[in-house]
């Protein structure tokens, strides 16, 4: 935030920056090399360490104070000269396809729109997110809240000490209040590693093997379009492109299915969250792109099946946005392919017309790809392995650090898969 004051008698503007889109300023944490809690860089070290720092984060100014202030201050006994912002040479979006009206429908960008969603989801939605925010299929599962923290039109300080003085107990809150610390986390790792947008963390893993060619255009344009044949899949990426948005949960299930299964490099699924969603955060992306892509601070301990479809418990989720399924009922929704045809005939459904057949059929062989590609450049990476089969990651301060490396990808200094440390492809 810029807050300027002038001086009438020598016309001089004096402008003060405050950090004010963050809970914690990420220029001014400091947090030890090694294992604090933690590895560098991860939730827990770098909230305590936020912590002992700087305390809990400023509470806001009541909104009528603000106002006041607003009011109270003059501006300059003449503005400088401008020009009306049709007059600017920008670009103007064409075309029949006006894609943005769903969008702002969806997500009005207005401080009352902010409070709005702010209130409605603290009555309806906030005591059962702790149980239920992986749920694409249940109403206010979760906040809707991240476009309005992207944009500015809410404060997470607000956000922040509304969770803390809900009352409820610490259990019931610890997730969601914990979201926000994540986003602070976003940003300090996008301080220390500015080229994270489209590099990885772990530079070592520049070197991993994806697709390349005819075949990752295949597979990747299935994704981005929600054809791939696999719903819940299909479902989160129509309704991104649909909406610009959708929940975590859905988020990290097509992330997942990208980098695990589909062997599309992690870069370009980011470029295109980054150009589809109405939430898109220049740090927060990156780091969940690059924790997806295995070559993230935090390295994702798991990975997500397709076919369960969990974040669906119902099926309504995937029948809104595949709506060509919808006269099937779970578990067949989500695996259409396993549906008798009989059963696929009074459904109208007709794999391979109005539905596409799936973009890859044996995921065990594509998931035991991903794995053999992630060894092989670890192998030929040793320097940056240590004894315990962990990789090493190089700080900005020069400094040498180990970050979390997943057991089925831990090798001694031979190459060789360490002790407990089977495949387990799923």
């Amino acid at each position: 935030v810029l807050a300027a004051e002038s001086s009438e008698k020598d016309h001089v503007a004096i402008v003060v920056e405050c950090q004010s889109s963050l809970l914690y300023d990420p220029e001014r944490v400091s947090l030890a090399s090694g294992f604090n809690g933690g590895h560098w860089g991860t939730l827990m070290p770098f909230l305590k360490g936020c912590q002992k720092q700087f305390g809990e984060p400023r509470r806001p100014a009541a909104k009528h104070e603000t106002f006041a202030i607003l009011e109270s201050m003059k501006g300059p006994s003449k503005w400088p000269a401008g020009v009306d912002v049709d007059q600017l040479d920008m670009a103007v979006i064409k075309g029949n396809h006006k894609w943005d009206v769903p969008i702002l429908e969806r997500f009005p960008m207005s401080e009352d729109a902010a409070s709005e969603t702010l209130k409605e989801f603290f009555t309806q939605g906030f005591s059962r997110y702790e149980t239920e925010r992986s749920r694409a299929d249940l109403e206010w599962s979760t906040s809707k809240l991240s476009a309005h923290l992207r944009i500015g039109t809410l404060s997470p300080n607000e956000l922040y000490h509304k969770t803390h003085d809900s009352g409820l107990p610490y259990g019931d809150t610890k997730i969601f209040s914990r979201r926000l610390i994540w986003r602070d986390l976003a940003y300090y790792q996008l301080y220390a590693f500015p080229s994270m947008r489209d590099q990885p963390i772990r530079k070592h893993y520049e070197s991993t093997e994806w697709v390349t060619g005819d075949e990752e255009l295949r597979r990747l344009e299935a994704w981005k379009w929600g054809e791939t044949g696999y719903p819940i899949v299909d479902a989160g990426m129509r309704e991104l492109y649909a909406t610009g948005w959708m929940t975590q949960s859905i988020r990290m299930i097509v992330a997942s299915f990208l980098v695990e299964y589909l062997r599309v490099n992690w870069v370009k699924g980011c470029e295109w969250f980054h150009y589809t969603l109405v939430d898109a955060d220049s740090a927060i992306n990156p780091m969940m792109w690059n924790n997806a892509g295995r070559s993230g601070i935090d390295q994702w301990n798991f990975v997500l099946s397709p076919e369960n479809a969990s974040q669906d418990g119902t099926g309504e989720y995937t029948k809104k946005w595949v709506p060509e399924l919808a006269g099937l009922s779970r578990p067949l929704i989500h695996k259409p392919w396993q549906a008798p045809k009989e059963v696929l005939e009074r459904a109208g459904v007709v794999l391979g017309k109005t539905y596409p057949h799936r973009i890859v059929k044996d995921l065990k062989e594509e998931r035991q790809h991903s794995v053999d590609s992630v060894l092989k450049m670890r192998r030929s990476a040793q320097e940056y392995n240590d004894k315990r089969g962990y990789d090493i990651i190089t700080l900005p301060n020069g400094e040498n650090t180990v970050v979390f490396t997943k057991k089925e990808y831990r090798i001694d200094s031979e190459g060789n898969l360490m002790k407990g440390s089977g495949k387990t492809c799923r």
